[in-house]
């Protein structure tokens, strides 16, 4: 079957809960968790697409830990097992690993951790201060807590400890993961991708997953479900199940590091390619952006009482006056929006 660019997005938006939202936690497990690099990235997420997101009460039964893609994801706690083994399999025997950490050592350290955590000591410089008294030496201290994991990461690995969610660098003791064989839950995680973001390809779930190619063509011929084809531009995308009645919205708010830029190795369904590096820094960062008429116009940053609104180009007072409809329909009717200059 072939489709338009306009039904393609259209079964892009309806899969992702931007046309009509759902429950958070089936919003949470059906996109494969949110990415948390930025801590309020996942809350803003959910406060556009949950129908019972509330401020108090977001993040409960959620937590964070590196996942797929080894990037740092909000996910369900009852599906942690699901992610670690999907990214490594489950644990290993401790190894000596470039962080320079003496395998001898981990077992000791890693188990005074989580009894500083149990007993409440639960934020980083709380719990390296408790290491120094314990007698761990300074050489030592800065590799447990590398800047990009030491031994922290590698109990997050494990399922031993996990981020709260929010902006606090606060830890927390997760349930115990049930681990399963890595090919079986990258199986699982793929069947869940094509499920919501189909139509998508191979090379599509290759990227958002951080399975290589390869690998991912392997796992895709052994899914057993029964995906279907479609056609754009020559293209071929798979997806799940047909879509609902739906059209496009005249303006959206994606969030930073949003899935439905994360989620496809080709973004053209929402992005003009002379505007990608004003979406998508050369470091990876991914700002929180505006969809308007079903391409991505300009980027937002929350400020106190409000949003400001960086534009592309220039846009007309119909425009800017969508824009401050979508993003009162987010964050509240008294919301402020101030539009900056364009780049």
């Amino acid at each position: 079957m072939e489709i338009s660019r306009r039904e393609l997005l259209i079964r892009s938006l309806q899969g992702q809960y931007l046309l009509k939202k759902g429950p958070k936690r089936e919003v949470v497990s059906r996109l494969c968790g949110l990415q948390a690099q930025f801590a309020q990235n996942p809350r803003y997420a959910l406060q556009i697409r949950a129908e019972d997101y509330t401020d108090k009460g977001w993040s409960d039964g959620l937590l964070k830990v590196w996942a797929h893609r080894n990037t740092l994801h909000l996910i369900r706690q009852e599906e942690l097992g699901l992610y670690l083994s999907a990214k490594e399999g489950p644990p290993r025997p401790w190894e000596d690993t470039w962080w320079g950490i003496p395998k001898e050592v981990k077992p000791y350290w890693s188990a005074f951790i989580c009894r500083e955590i149990a007993a409440g000591n639960d934020q980083r410089e709380g719990i390296k201060e408790a290491c120094r008294r314990d007698g761990m030496d300074e050489e030592l201290l800065e590799k447990i807590f590398h800047g990009w994991g030491g031994l922290i990461k590698e109990m997050s690995d494990r399922g031993m400890i996990a981020y709260c969610p929010g902006t606090e660098k606060r830890f927390l003791l997760p349930p115990k993961p049930d681990f399963m064989p890595m090919e079986q839950a990258r199986l699982e995680v793929m069947a869940r991708y094509f499920a919501v973001f189909g139509p998508a390809t191979v090379e599509d779930c290759s990227d958002f997953t951080g399975f290589k190619l390869g690998e991912t063509r392997r796992l895709f011929r052994k899914l057993e479900l029964p995906l279907k084809e479609l056609t754009c531009e020559g293209t071929t995308y798979y997806y799940l199940k047909g879509p609902e009645e739906g059209r496009l919205p005249a303006c959206l708010l994606l969030s930073g590091f949003d899935q439905m830029i994360m989620g496809y190795h080709d973004r053209s369904r929402i992005l003009d390619p002379e505007d990608k590096r004003k979406v998508i820094t050369c470091s990876g960062i991914v700002f929180p952006t505006v969809l308007l008429q079903s391409r991505i116009r300009a980027r937002w940053k929350r400020v106190p009482g409000g949003l400001e609104v960086t534009p592309f180009c220039s846009l007309s007072l119909r425009s800017k006056n969508l824009i401050e409809t979508a993003a009162r329909h987010v964050f509240g009717k008294d919301t402020r929006v101030s539009f900056l200059p364009e780049i």
